[in-house]
């Protein structure tokens, strides 16, 4: 979010998010080559299955480059213009100079609060801010909850979080779920409902900078849930209705994608640069929690598929109403917030840069 021009970030980040969708098809693919149509011992499905993780690791940690944002919001100004300057060519800016330290420090320099000058050995002055400290690291945590954030922003966030989390819990049950319906050869039936990804993902990607994500995920999520409606409504006669809760499952699963695309934007766009790492990590924590609920309950009722399908779907439909009704804002095509307390979409040039939310 912070490397992408407003206009086109959702794209961007709905198009990495797409590497997801690649993992779920070749986790199903391996699954039903390993298990459906062989019988090779789980320790290889976890070997394999680990090693696209180690390589995309060591990929990201060699190429991918730091935030300039966020250097240059923690003072590191020559690192912040170097970075910004090496996306500008690889983007294709030809002019003849680029940002310069000095432009970036003016720009950022008011940001930083705790800066500490300090001299290089070469006779010149650099700024770099002291390390972060666990008061401040829980200010960060304390500025998601400020006036400004927290009923517009973080409580939404972590409310919606939470409902796709408890939703998406059904996935990891799905061939237990298909075995209870009396479905066959589930490892093919998982296969399915895991290539559902793939419409979901690319639907996200032309939707989502043009329809906005506030009204993607509100759409994805409600979709999401009255699909589960019609598989409950197939399981209460599995024998006769099996086509009818496949195919509500695998609709099911493309609008969950489309949810979580829509909802991965929207938490990296929402909370300000400077805290955009912490207000992340926070709704990530609050999705892990829904996760590990949401297994007890899919075990209690996991003999009862209509009512584990039935609960999911409250969930997810209360989480949708959500963002709505607390007013969260959409910040599709506008500049991303630098620190909290100023308009959420207003740059820094922007003329709303002055106005507070209140």
């Amino acid at each position: 979010s912070e490397l992408s021009p407003s206009a086109h970030r959702g794209w961007y980040i709905t198009v990495i998010a797409g590497f997801w969708t690649m993992g779920s098809v070749f986790i199903a693919m391996l699954a039903y080559v390993l298990f459906g149509r062989n019988d090779y011992s789980w320790r290889i499905f976890v070997l394999i299955a680990a090693s696209p993780t180690l390589v995309g690791g060591v990929l990201v940690w060699a190429i991918v480059p730091e935030s300039p944002r966020y250097l240059a919001l923690h003072g590191r100004y020559d690192e912040a213009t170097r970075v910004a300057n090496d996306i500008g060519r690889a983007m294709g800016y030809r002019g003849m100079n680029g940002l310069t330290v000095t432009e970036m420090r003016d720009h950022y320099g008011h940001y930083n609060t705790a800066e500490s000058w300090v001299n290089s050995g070469s006779g010149h002055t650099t700024t770099q801010l002291q390390p972060l400290s666990d008061k401040r690291a829980m200010r960060k945590i304390g500025d998601l909850y400020r006036k400004e954030l927290v009923w517009t922003v973080t409580i939404p966030l972590q409310i919606v979080w939470f409902s796709m989390s408890f939703g998406s819990g059904l996935c990891t049950w799905i061939t237990k779920l298909f075995e209870e319906i009396g479905l066959t050869n589930i490892y093919l039936q998982s296969l399915y409902f895991a290539m559902a990804n793939i419409p979901g993902n690319l639907s996200a990607c032309f939707l989502v900078d043009t329809v906005g994500r506030k009204a993607l995920l509100f759409g994805s999520m409600t979709s999401a849930a009255l699909s589960l409606g019609l598989a409950a409504h197939g399981a209460s006669e599995p024998e006769t209705r099996q086509l009818q809760v496949i195919l509500s499952a695998c609709a099911f699963h493309s609008f969950l994608v489309m949810g979580w695309c829509a909802l991965s934007v929207m938490t990296s766009e929402l909370f300000p640069t400077s805290i955009r790492g912490t207000g992340m990590g926070v709704c990530a924590g609050v999705g892990r929690v829904a996760g590990i609920l949401v297994q007890y309950v899919n075990g209690a009722f996991i003999d009862r598929p209509l009512v584990l399908l039935l609960t999911a779907a409250s969930c997810m439909m209360a989480g949708a109403f959500a963002p709505i009704a607390m007013n969260m804002p959409d910040m599709t095509d506008k500049h991303l917030s630098e620190v909290p307390g100023k308009a959420i979409g207003a740059g820094d040039d922007d003329s709303q840069a002055t106005h507070k939310i209140v």
